[in-house]
């Protein structure tokens, strides 16, 4: 039994700590990204009015990224997760011939209204437009909005590079830039008690995003 668990430990463990290590040094250069774009949008627009731009670390584990309007909140797993096997990807040759590809680790990036952090809207929606997927060979896989998945290769294909890393953040910046504010309906908002109008004055309306055309499942 000894033996099993340190063979456990020196296989699959190891594999993960090496794997979150991957996934660690993709996030910081993520955004270090944001922080170089930041920098060139805010130099091409200085003779006009400022664009909020601002580049906030949180914590090791989470970092934000105002642009306008929007949020981008970028959001590093600290736990590596292994795909089932009835998923497409699982299904394919080149996972099926090393199981420990199956093993990724995991970037979330949501699209927020600024205004929801400013005003600390805590019913405001967010919406999660990407989910970067690593593995040992580091190479990745996007899930999100379909304009942004279909930039890029299958997993097979598609090994990190900063080009690539680029792309992919300025993608996630174009889609919820383009991504409008869509207004309630009328009746929705005829009614409110006073601890609404005294608790959510800054979210009367309650503004939605129109709705992004999300991705994850087999491409057709």
């Amino acid at each position: 039994m000894i033996n099993k668990i340190l063979n456990k430990l020196q296989t699959t463990s190891k594999l993960k700590y090496n794997l979150f290590e991957q996934s660690e040094a993709l996030f910081r250069q993520m955004e270090e990204i944001c922080h170089t774009i930041a920098k060139e949008i805010f130099e091409a627009n200085k003779d006009d009015k400022p664009v909020p731009l601002k580049v906030e670390r949180i914590n090791d584990f989470e970092f934000i990224f105002r642009i306008g309007g929007d949020v981008l909140i970028f959001i590093l797993q600290s736990n590596i997760v292994r795909l089932s096997d009835d998923t497409y990807l699982s299904k394919t040759k080149y996972l099926k011939n090393d199981l420990n590809l199956r093993y990724f680790g995991q970037i979330l990036i949501y699209n927020f209204i600024s205004d929801t952090l400013t005003y600390g809207r805590l019913e405001d929606p967010g919406y999660l437009i990407g989910r970067v997927l690593l593995n040992k060979e580091n190479k990745f896989f996007i899930e999100g909005d379909r304009k942004i998945v279909y930039s890029f290769p299958e997993l097979k294909d598609n090994p990190v590079t900063p080009e690539k890393m680029r792309n992919l953040i300025e993608k996630l910046i174009e889609s919820a830039l383009d991504n409008d504010l869509l207004a309630p309906a009328f009746q929705d908002l005829m009614l409110i008690t006073y601890h609404q109008k005294l608790e959510h004055t800054s979210s009367m309306g309650n503004p939605k995003k129109i709705g992004f055309d999300l991705f994850a499942k087999p491409r057709e």
